[in-house]
């Protein structure tokens, strides 16, 4: 009796086993297999009556491997998606996204996702064309230099279970270089720089009011100034700017701006192009004030870029002045600002007031 009921528990072991390894197939194509020697095991232990349920199996599944040593188990199902590295110039971009080893028919949600906002996005079935997409960049001096494209798929299995597969790849995107938007912009900021005063006498204005820092590179670009150093300075009389730059003749970009106040209406500031011949930490004493550091501009002259006047023994600020046009001629300057020009703005530095 032991034996009789020992010999229906392993038939009705094995016939759960081989019912599990036939359920692999149900959802997916398969390449995946299970080796022979599980068959071989299968039979060995197996009553001989079982075996023709074993031969009943490899019968069904030969049709489709035709081959009785190996029995499939399914792949992962993955998704590829097809970008290149670097997109040409006025290219479209056209990602793809590939399928592998979905189940015929299986319907599936596919969103493409560009810098995390969504591109596109469709049902699809499996084993079917996806929709052609071709996105096209608006080519402008702000494009970003490189996108991020991500694509999410999600479908469900007959077992009723979710999934979700993304892939993720970035795009660097070409564009024209600096100078060539410089030289389109050039004729209206050439036209649209003053050298005269446009405010009303107040900080507050000054604060609020100034050039957009591109069209001061092209400005400076454009106009074609040189420098036998790499940092060049233009002071701006329309809205009281110092700005600084680094770069050479013709490709200029600006890295710190400082409001300034130049010369008053009766002793305005000379314009033209200078260079920077010397500098002094001490500053210049005139009795009542100092001005300290100094650094000048227009050799031979007494023009110079220094501080607010300061009090000669408490070096507090004595005339706040600044962000219109006050001075006696020279450039006056925040502190902080005029110690930045003195210890980083070399001598020989082209120097243009306008």
């Amino acid at each position: 009796m032991f034996r009789i009921l020992g010999n229906k528990f392993v038939v009705l072991t094995l016939v759960v086993i081989l019912m599990a390894l036939s359920s692999f197939s149900i959802i997916y194509n398969t390449s995946n297999e299970i080796p022979g020697n599980i068959i071989k095991y299968l039979r060995a232990s197996a009553p001989v009556y079982l075996n023709r349920v074993i031969d009943d199996y490899i019968a069904e599944n030969e049709q489709e491997t035709g081959n009785e040593e190996n029995y499939s188990i399914p792949e992962p199902v993955y998704i590829e998606l097809n970008v290149p590295d670097i997109l040409p110039i006025y290219t479209a971009l056209k990602p793809n996204v590939s399928l592998f080893n979905t189940r015929h028919g299986v319907m599936s949600h596919l969103t493409l996702f560009m810098d995390d906002e969504i591109l596109f996005e469709e049902w699809i079935e499996t084993d079917t064309e996806l929709s052609t997409l071709a996105y096209n960049f608006e080519y402008t001096r702000e494009l970003t230099e490189s996108v991020d494209i991500r694509a999410e798929l999600q479908y469900t299995t007959e077992d009723g279970v979710e999934h979700h597969l993304t892939d993720e790849k970035t795009v660097l995107l070409e564009n024209h270089d600096k100078t060539h938007w410089m030289e389109l912009e050039s004729e209206r900021v050439l036209g649209l720089v003053s050298s005269t005063y446009k405010g009303d006498r107040t900080l507050e204005w000054a604060l609020e009011n100034d050039y957009d820092d591109f069209d001061k590179e092209v400005f400076v670009s454009m106009k074609g100034y040189e420098s036998d150093t790499a940092y060049l300075i233009w002071v701006n009389r329309a809205y009281q700017r110092a700005n600084i730059f680094i770069g050479s003749a013709g490709n200029w970009s600006l890295i710190e701006t400082f409001i300034v106040a130049t010369g008053s209406q009766t002793s305005m500031t000379r314009r033209g192009v200078s260079k920077i011949p010397s500098r002094t930490e001490a500053g210049w004493n005139f009795g009542s004030f100092i001005v300290e550091p100094v650094v000048r501009f227009f050799p031979g002259s007494r023009y110079a870029f220094h501080s607010r006047p300061l009090y000669p023994r408490s070096k507090e600020v004595k005339d706040e002045r600044i962000g219109f046009p006050v001075s006696a001629g020279c450039v006056r300057m925040y502190c902080d600002d005029i110690w930045f020009i003195y210890h980083n703005i070399p001598d020989g530095t082209t120097v243009v007031i306008y």
